[in-house]
């Protein structure tokens, strides 16, 4: 096995959470411990991610740093331009790949199946996740997407399992999330300020028909139409035309729940105080149990899914 240090976390997505000095802030989930190393030693490990499989040592680093090279600028520019109205289909693509390998690839993933599987033996497992990321990166790159963004004095975490899914038309159903489970919406921090946000197909058709029907009623009625600062409008302009939608109170509050409810190890932030994050360790200390993977199915062309254990 290799003796480098191996993130499971990107780099490049750890440094945009850095403060001024270029560490980050990091909450011990499970002993309220805030320490703050460099992200050369943050989210990582000897040799993560190499496996053993049939005998032979097998690395997927280079694999994952192809697709986090290729990704990174792409991210890099949504962060500057608060947009992702200029991405191309092959930009797109870039991305799709790059969060579709940070679905499974972490730590928390690992972890959560522990007990149904050794080390040596999720090996082989990580190699078919491998191979049906291509069906998950289609999935995600067909998505509509809108980039959240902080207008206040609020900030945005970063866990160490960051991409986050929530069912929020349907609650019941978050014990069964994933990338293929329609209603399911993804998001994932990419600074202190800004935000990816990928709602299922089905969720953006509804927040399109619905704006559009509210607007049919409005007109109908004779009544005065949503204003551009309004909600409901900023989420459609966002899902159709791929401008940022400002993010509420409640819109940041709702992914840094998320980012500590599937949170295996530790939050990040360029901020050391981690007030939101404590109270939610304090009001809900299952929150600090790492989140049970199921994997509904592991071959190429099938979804991923994630059995969350917890009513988010």
């Amino acid at each position: 096995m290799s003796k480098e240090n191996q993130h499971w976390v990107p780099k490049f997505l750890i440094k945009n959470f850095a403060d001024a000095g270029g560490r980050v802030f990091c909450l011990n989930i499970q002993t309220d411990e805030i320490t703050k190393p460099p992200p050369k030693h943050t989210a990582s490990s000897v040799g993560f991610n190499d496996f053993l499989i049939d005998g032979m040592t097998v690395s997927f680093e280079d694999k994952l740093e192809k697709i986090e090279t290729l990704a990174a600028p792409i991210l890099k520019q949504i962060v500057d331009s608060r947009s992702v109205s200029w991405l191309t289909e092959k930009q797109r693509n870039k991305v799709g790949d790059f969060i579709a390998a940070q679905s499974f690839r972490t730590e928390a993933f690992y972890k959560g199946m522990e007990l149904q599987l050794y080390r040596q033996e999720f090996g082989a497992v990580f190699a078919q996740l491998w191979r049906s990321a291509f069906w998950l990166s289609a999935n995600i790159a067909s998505r509509k997407w809108a980039v959240m963004t902080i207008e206040h004095d609020d900030v945005f975490y970063l866990g160490d399992h960051p991409l986050v899914l929530q069912n929020t038309a349907n609650p019941s159903s978050n014990r069964d999330l994933g990338l293929d489970i329609e209603g399911v919406e993804a998001l994932l921090p990419l600074s202190p300020k800004c935000a990816l946000y990928m709602p299922c197909a089905a969720t953006s058709r509804e927040i399109i028909s619905g704006y559009e029907k509210a607007l049919r009623i409005l007109n109908t009625v004779d009544m005065a139409v949503p204003s551009e600062t309004s909600v409901g409008f900023s989420l459609y302009q966002a899902i159709t035309t791929g401008v940022a939608v400002m993010a509420t109170p409640e819109n940041v509050e709702n992914l840094n729940y998320l980012q500590c409810a599937w949170a295996h190890k530790a939050i990040y932030s360029h901020r050391g105080g981690f007030v939101f994050a404590r109270h939610v360790f304090h009001k809900t200390p299952q929150y600090r149990n790492t989140v049970k993977v199921r994997l509904a199915m592991i071959e190429p062309g099938a979804g991923l899914g994630k059995d969350s254990g917890r009513p988010f």
